[in-house]
């Protein structure tokens, strides 16, 4: 990146994100690049008033209201930063996707963090806790995302060319909100507050009489954070394949992937392999799938050979594997012939 007006190259690689100035920082900007540094600039000197070492290509940067804060974005991580204290290392790091995070901002009152990633997920932070609050997949990766001032509106931008838009239907009680600031906080009054106010005509009246629906057994042990008895729960009871990869995403979700498949003998570890070579060419659950497969390689590639129902899963899932990608190509080559046709023939 080349400053046009000092003439001076300041990165080595090409600057991926610019932000903002903030508004009681007006003569200062964050920019982000692929040489791995987010530098806060003074544009009253022109010099780089700050450099911080995110650890891998940044993809996007942004200074938070306050001008003493920036967020910056790259791998799968998201890091904030006191610029006035760059030498002190980030302040938090959030390391909720699974892939490379490819943008971030804030939402219209600036309380929120909003991320996009490469493994689909657009995901909400509370910027008091950096805690997620929501969590969005969508069809394809995610490359932007934004609200609207009022918050009303979330607009994603994915790599398939579609461009989602979500609203958050807004009520005449949303409009007016009553101060509660007149209640002093811990008092009975506080702690009661709204208990005696009729519902109106939209509010939904929960049934205490009704009965509680029981959670299932792999539900339970997700709750209690037994990550390991809920995957073979799961593939104990042979619920059908949704549910499955649904509990393989959640421990994706949670970063306990690795730690579950890891330690298995021969009787635990065969029915995540049988389960994956069954459902493996599924379009709808490959993706999870592969990605299960490519740790299990990992973790037990050096034991192959040692159990021969465990060597023949492996080989069964290398075959079916080769079998779809044989198949994928010939698609592809189908595909280009038909296209050749179509375009001979004048035909869109």
């Amino acid at each position: 990146g080349i400053n046009a007006e000092y003439g001076k190259q300041w990165y080595q690689r090409r600057v991926r994100g610019c932000a903002a100035t903030s508004p009681s920082q007006p003569d200062s900007w964050l920019t982000g690049s692929y040489d791995h540094t987010v530098k806060l600039w003074d544009k009253r000197s022109g010099e780089v008033a700050a450099t911080l070492d995110h650890g891998a290509p940044v993809e996007g940067c942004l200074l938070l209201p306050s001008g003493s804060m920036a967020i910056s974005c790259g791998g799968n991580r998201i890091k904030v930063w006191d610029v006035h204290r760059p030498s002190g290392g980030p302040l938090a790091v959030l390391s909720n996707h699974q892939k490379t995070v490819s943008c971030i901002s804030l939402d219209g009152t600036g309380t929120r963090l909003l991320s996009g990633s490469l493994d689909h997920q657009v995901k909400m932070y509370d910027l008091s806790t950096y805690k997620v609050t929501h969590s969005i997949k969508y069809a394809s990766p995610v490359l932007s995302v934004g609200t609207t001032t009022s918050n009303s509106h979330l607009v994603v931008g994915c790599s398939d060319g579609v461009l989602n838009v979500r609203e958050r239907p807004v009520g005449k009680d949303d409009a007016v909100k009553r101060p509660i600031s007149a209640i002093k906080p811990g008092s009975f009054a506080y702690f009661a507050r709204g208990k005696n106010i009729a519902p109106g005509q939209k509010d939904g009246i929960a049934d205490s009489g009704a009965k509680r629906q029981k959670l299932s057994k792999y539900d339970q042990h997700l709750k209690k954070f037994q990550y390991t008895e809920a995957l073979d729960s799961v593939l104990e009871t042979r619920q059908n394949a949704e549910v499955v990869v649904s509990v393989l995403q959640e421990l994706f979700r949670r970063d306990a992937m690795k730690s579950v498949l890891s330690g298995r003998n021969e009787q635990t570890l065969a029915p995540i392999l049988s389960f994956i070579v069954r459902n493996v060419t599924d379009p709808k659950h490959c993706t999870v799938l592969v990605d299960v497969a490519h740790i299990l390689t990992d973790l037990y590639s050096s034991v192959l050979g040692m159990s021969p129902a465990i060597d023949n899963l492996f080989e069964r899932l290398r075959r079916r594997l080769q079998w779809e990608i044989k198949a994928q190509e010939q698609y592809m080559k189908l595909q280009g012939a038909m296209e050749c046709i179509f375009s001979a023939s004048g035909l869109e």
